[in-house]
């Protein structure tokens, strides 16, 4: 290794190694202390540990206490949790998880409405609210979207829904400030009858899913091009069936989504989004009635090529997008209610 260039040590060994690996080897020197601290070695370890198949859970699990734990239910220290302390003056039960990017997690504090990013694994937060109101989220109101553009900035997409109104306001963590943006200039989203979700990060754009609280409501996706700060409307996919409700997922870096249709005994449909249009690629004969995508979460398992859907009551359904199969269960260790955000673990900090 010595005979190396110290760059391609960092950026292509070093920079691969396990997050807890890395914080190690910020021992070695106060050279190499540097290197791991500069923006060009945090970008290629995020890169990397995007790929990773080690992703975290982190739950919830009991009102003073929180667990991680890898998200690979097949290894047998999944069981082995491990305790996090919180750096918040509040009991882990009124935390509320919103998104999650490169090992930071966006949380509110239901005590003060408080926004957070927190990074797990280094402990370290930052506070996103100011003194002019801005960085507050109102349950039930609000949403969140969390992505990183081309110049490594990470940035947290607020919108706020009051007395009929949209504003739209983006933290920028590189300058700790916020900005207002334009919203659409109709009107059909600013009721209270719509629930909007947190986005999804796919490519170049945040995907809210908006759909009015009744099955058979007005259902649409709204984008914002992280590039331009527009939003722009993305129809559902056309699915058959009565009702079709879906939930957004990010895989191989395409925006995807799960649709099922109907009411009980309903299939899953899984659909691509390609140059704009809809494209559906595999159905799941699934009997079981799906209470997505309200109170569900999707993730995509880099190790399995699969994806599991977690409800809040701790049921799991795994979809193999290999083999177009699914299967349900439930793993003994989450208890009754979910509290909580999949990530994966990285060194960057909200105060790098």
């Amino acid at each position: 290794m010595s005979s190396l260039p110290f760059d391609v040590v960092m950026l292509d060994i070093i920079a691969r190694l396990p997050p807890v690996a890395v914080t190690k080897c910020k021992t070695a020197s106060k050279k190499w202390l540097a290197y791991i601290s500069k923006p060009e070695f945090l970008r290629m370890h995020c890169h990397f540990m995007r790929a990773s198949p080690d992703q975290k859970i982190l739950t919830v699990g009991n009102p003073s206490l929180c667990l991680v734990r890898s998200l690979n239910f097949a290894d047998a220290n999944y069981f082995l949790a491990t305790d996090v302390p919180t750096p918040f003056n509040v009991r882990p039960r009124n935390l509320l998880f919103l998104a999650s990017l490169d090992g930071m997690l966006c949380v509110c504090l239901k005590n003060t409405c408080e926004l957070l990013l927190w990074n797990p694994l280094t402990r370290a937060c930052k506070k996103l609210s100011n003194s002019i109101k801005q960085g507050f989220y109102k349950v039930q109101h609000d949403a969140i979207g969390f992505y990183v553009d081309s110049s490594f900035d990470y940035n947290i997409v607020h919108i706020k829904r009051r007395r009929g109104t949209i504003a739209v306001y983006i933290y920028s963590l590189r300058l700790g400030s916020w900005k207002s943006v334009r919203f659409l200039k109709k009107r059909t989203y600013h009721g209270q009858t719509y629930n909007w979700s947190s986005a999804t990060f796919s490519g170049d754009g945040l995907y809210f899913r908006v759909s009015q609280y009744w099955l058979a409501g007005h259902k649409m996706i709204i984008r914002f091009d992280v590039n331009t700060k527009q939003f722009s409307e993305l129809p559902f996919p056309n699915a058959s069936g009565e009702g079709p409700n879906g939930a957004l997922v990010c895989i191989r870096s395409e925006l995807h989504m799960f649709v099922a249709s109907g009411y009980y005994e309903r299939p899953v449909d899984l659909w691509k989004l390609h140059n704009g249009s809809w494209m559906l690629l595999c159905s799941f004969p699934f009997r079981r009635c799906l209470p997505f995508p309200e109170i569900t979460s999707i993730i995509y398992l880099n190790l399995k090529d699969s994806c599991l859907m977690i409800t809040e009551w701790g049921q799991v359904i795994e979809f193999d997008l290999q083999l177009d199969e699914c299967d349900f269960f439930s793993p003994t260790t989450f208890g009754h209610i979910i509290h909580g955000s999949v990530y994966t673990e990285t060194i960057l900090s909200p105060g790098f």
